[in-house]
C-alpha cells in the first residue's frame, strides 16, 4: 500500500495544480433555463456564485469522460445490476453527466436523464445519439428542485453525484419524493460508513477528488438515509480498492 501511495503522490500533486488553474477561472455565469432539452424549458433556481456547480461542470466536461470512465465503469456495471431496470418501468437518472451511463438502460424503458451541466448534457447527447440511444430523455434540471410529481418514477438512479452537490441532503430527500412507494433506488458513491477503512490511497483520492469537483468525501450514509423512507437494502463495495459503494434502497 505505502508503494502504491509514494508512486501516486507525484501525479495528484501535477493533477491538483493543473485543478486549480481550471477553478481559478470559474466565473462563467449559468443561466437558470433548460438549453439542453429538445421538448421543453425548465426554469430552475438562481444559485449563488459560491453555490453554481454546473459552473464548474460546463468546465470540467472536456475532462470528465478520462477521469471517470474506465476506472469507474465497474461501479456502473454493478449499480445498474442491482437497479435492474425492467421493461415499461419509468426511470430517473439523477446526474448523469457525459451519459455514460445511459448507454446500459434497455430499450424499452422510458428513461428521464438529467443534469445541471449544460456543456455535460451536450456531450451526453452526442454520445446517445452516435449510439442510437432513444429511449433516455436529456433535462436540464437542478437534483434539490426536481420538476416532477411525487412518485412519479419506478426507480432512480445517482451515479456519482450525491456528495457533489451543495446539499446533499435535500438532492436525496428530492430523489426519495419522486420514486413510487415500494420503487428501487440506487446510489453509486464514495461513502462514510461503520465499515469505512480510511487508509493513504483513501484519502489520496478524496483529496483529488475534492480539489477536482467539490464532493465531500466524507458523506455519511447512515445521515443521509435516516430521516428518509428509504430501507437500505445492500451495501457493495465496488472500484479499485472498494472505495466506492453500491447501495440499493427501497422506497418504504
Amino acid at each position: 500500500m505505502c508503494c502504491v501511495a509514494v508512486g501516486v503522490f507525484p501525479f495528484v500533486n501535477r493533477l491538483l495544480r493543473a485543478v486549480d488553474t481550471v477553478a481559478s477561472s470559474r466565473t462563467t455565469p449559468v443561466s437558470a433555463h433548460d438549453t439542453s432539452s429538445s421538448s421543453a424549458s425548465v426554469t430552475l433556481p438562481a444559485l449563488a456564485p459560491a453555490r453554481r456547480p454546473a459552473a464548474l461542470y460546463d468546465r470540467f466536461a472536456y475532462w470528465y469522460d478520462a477521469i471517470y470512465w474506465l476506472g469507474l465503469q465497474p461501479g456502473r456495471d454493478r449499480a445498474m445490476a442491482r437497479l435492474a431496470p425492467r421493461s415499461g418501468e419509468r426511470v430517473l437518472e439523477v446526474g448523469v453527466g457525459t451519459g455514460l451511463s445511459a448507454l446500459q438502460y434497455p430499450q424499452d424503458c422510458d428513461v428521464t436523464a438529467i443534469d445541471l451541466s449544460a456543456e455535460m448534457l451536450g456531450r451526453a447527447r452526442a454520445r446517445l445519439s452516435s449510439r442510437r440511444v432513444t429511449q433516455v430523455r436529456l433535462c436540464r434540471m437542478d437534483g434539490s428542485r426536481l420538476a416532477f410529481k411525487d412518485g412519479q418514477f419506478d426507480a432512480v438512479y445517482a451515479p456519482y453525484f450525491i456528495n457533489t452537490v451543495p446539499d446533499a441532503a435535500t438532492v436525496a430527500a428530492e430523489v426519495a419524493r419522486v420514486c413510487r412507494r415500494g420503487g428501487r433506488i440506487v446510489f453509486l458513491n464514495h461513502f462514510r460508513t461503520a465499515a469505512t477503512r480510511v487508509n493513504t490511497l483513501d484519502t489520496l483520492i478524496g483529496r483529488v477528488a475534492t480539489r477536482i469537483s467539490g464532493v465531500s468525501w466524507d458523506l455519511d450514509l447512515s445521515a443521509l438515509v435516516k430521516p428518509l423512507p428509504l430501507t437500505v437494502l445492500s451495501v457493495e463495495p465496488v472500484n479499485l480498492m472498494g472505495v466506492t459503494s453500491v447501495v440499493l434502497c427501497r422506497k418504504r
